[in-house]
């Protein structure tokens, strides 16, 4: 039996985490003025999770955003693929996260996925 959270390995499947193909990309965004509290953080950060062998997001938290919304972030993100670009991750958050700190949430995942591609990006043109 499989405990919630876990990846089953079968081929191809993405490395379990916690696995050194694993790495962390961590997207920010700034929120509204407005939407600021006074004694917490102007930011919203979004961090995945990928297997770099598959682009894989294993798991993924949200911070600056009610509890309800780091959730959603979870959901959405958990099992697609970085390669594919974050357009259809943000267009679902844009539909289900009806909040005045929406675009800056999309805007923190969108980041997180260029963070992905500039680390792949690079280690392609290492010696």
């Amino acid at each position: 039996m499989q405990r919630k959270g876990q990846t089953s390995l079968s081929k191809g499947a993405a490395a379990p985490r916690g696995d050194k193909r694993t790495v962390i990309f961590v997207g920010h965004a700034r929120l509204p003025q407005s939407l600021a509290g006074r004694d917490a953080s102007p930011v919203v950060s979004v961090e995945v999770e990928a297997d770099m062998a598959t682009g894989t997001i294993l798991g993924a938290t949200a911070k600056g955003v009610p509890s309800l919304g780091a959730k959603l972030v979870e959901e959405v993100l958990a099992g697609r693929s970085l390669e594919h670009g974050s357009q259809e991750a943000m267009d679902e958050v844009r539909r289900r996260y009806v909040c005045p700190s929406h675009k800056a949430l999309r805007t923190a995942v969108a980041n997180a996925y260029d963070a992905y591609h500039r680390h792949r990006d690079q280690g392609s043109r290492s010696p």
